[in-house]
């Protein structure tokens, strides 16, 4: 075996192992059990550091990724056109992955709120036939508890992830919902059932 040939099959080696690697990286970046107590999750390859935001105008707060804000005006009106549209609404930058919210004012107790969440996902059920309720959960106890509900649901541009979750406050009821494409379904469900616990009421 001549030198030349010897050094060219230990440099396509190299390359095999090192694109090996690289695969089994982006694998494991795909794979990974994202834990939000490390201040950062990863999403589709991306790290996404995470910080404690005020919103709701003051009235909770919670972890969301620091490149989430509140969605602008105009874009707001084109995602979520008409009177019954959310009150405040946060995304990165494109608005593709958004959380919502709304207020309900008036009374409601905490152990309440699975019964009002049952009656939504039945209401979601009817305007999407062909989509099944997933993962009906109830998060925390007490005063912080939420309570979930998730489906597939289909749109124009590809099948939407729609989280619901709802929690009482002092003046009523929170109703938010988060949605992103279905291609990033599992790693959010898995992020985003933590980050609910995190929602807390201020004393504001």
């Amino acid at each position: 075996m001549s030198e030349i040939y010897a050094e060219e099959i230990i440099r396509n080696k190299r390359k095999l192992e090192q694109a090996a690697s690289q695969a089994a990286s982006k694998e494991d970046l795909y794979q990974i059990e994202n834990d939000i107590s490390n201040g950062y999750v990863v999403v589709k390859y991306e790290t996404l550091e995470l910080e404690e935001k005020t919103i709701l105008d003051g009235r909770l707060t919670m972890l969301l990724p620091t490149r989430f804000e509140e969605m602008n005006e105009d874009l707001k009106a084109v995602k979520y056109p008409g009177p019954e549209g959310p009150e405040w609404v946060y995304s990165n930058e494109s608005g593709d992955i958004s959380i919502t919210f709304t207020l309900e004012k008036g009374e409601i107790k905490p152990e309440e709120v699975p019964e009002v969440r049952d009656v939504l996902s039945r209401e979601m059920k009817r305007l999407y036939p062909a989509s099944a309720i997933e993962e009906k959960k109830t998060i925390g106890d007490g005063e912080t508890l939420v309570s979930t509900f998730s489906m597939d649901i289909p749109l124009v541009d590809g099948d939407c992830y729609h989280l619901l979750f709802l929690r009482a406050v002092r003046e009523g009821l929170v109703i938010g919902s988060f949605d992103c494409s279905i291609k990033e379904k599992k790693q959010w469900q898995q992020i985003m059932m933590q980050i609910l616990e995190t929602l807390k009421e201020t004393d504001a």
